[in-house]
């Protein structure tokens, strides 16, 4: 099993709230959105944006400032201005009060057991 590694205490990210992290040799953007947290790579798919520095949240979209592209915190999926290529979300732990990201999500290819 892939390890998790402690990024923030829950207490240091407050609801609305997002936080540039380290984690498995990546930069992350981490959330909170309402209590649930999420980790999606920081840089913008198109124009290379730090998205945890820039970025802007609205609702359940993580948006770029620069470009509008829109990205779903829930699964990383470009939105808008049309869908596409997303960021990679990372799994989250949440023990003892303590914020652990995990490995990437991996998309299933079609066949795959």
């Amino acid at each position: 099993m892939a390890d998790y590694v402690p990024v923030l205490r829950t207490a240091e990210l407050g609801p609305g709230e997002m936080r540039e992290v380290a984690a498995h040799g990546e930069m992350l953007v981490l959330v909170n959105v309402g209590q649930t947290y999420y980790a999606l790579s920081a840089r913008c798919r198109n124009d290379g944006v730090n998205l945890a520095r820039e970025g802007r949240l609205q609702g359940d979209l993580l948006v770029c400032p620069h470009d509008g592209w829109s990205y779903e915190l829930a699964t990383g999926r470009r939105v808008a201005p049309s869908p596409g290529p997303g960021l990679e979300r990372y799994a989250i732990r949440v023990e003892e009060n303590e914020i652990r990201i995990g490995p990437p999500f991996r998309e299933r290819r079609a066949g795959a057991a």
